[in-house]
């Protein structure tokens, strides 16, 4: 049995479709106390962190359209696992200083599709002076 493009084409165009219709977990629960940090901080960790690790995820159109939404509901299903700013992150301090520290390529497809959530220099050694000595 062979099939034409036409055929592989309209099954490929309704397999996607029918791909919309599954049900993810887009929700963010109700978030917790706020993290006390100063401004520089705080707004650097909402930029960089917040839409993997924290209740207050900004759901962007990608994370609408199947097949590329199952990736982004994975991977902010495992970075609110490994660590959430909404429930807490003190016994996290020191993993968070070596991965802000060593700046590895954490997640280097978000920040290639979002450039501008990549802190800034100023910010990691802002950060990394909070995390190390917290008020």
């Amino acid at each position: 049995m062979t099939f034409s493009f036409k055929s592989i084409t309209s099954w490929s165009l309704l397999s996607l479709i029918l791909m919309q219709f599954i049900p993810l977990n887009r929700i963010n629960p109700p978030a917790g106390a706020d993290i006390g940090a100063p401004d520089l901080v705080k707004n650097a960790l909402k930029r960089g962190c917040y839409d993997c690790h924290s209740n207050e995820t900004h759901w962007s159109g990608i994370a609408y359209i199947a097949p590329l939404s199952w990736l982004v509901s994975d991977i902010v299903t495992s970075g609110r696992k490994a660590l959430n700013f909404s429930a807490g992150y003190k016994e996290k301090n020191s993993e968070i200083n070596r991965i802000i520290s060593e700046r590895p390529a954490h997640q280097r497809l978000y920040y290639l599709w979002k450039a501008d959530a990549q802190l800034t220099d100023s910010e990691t050694s802002a950060l990394l002076k909070w995390l190390n000595h917290p008020r």
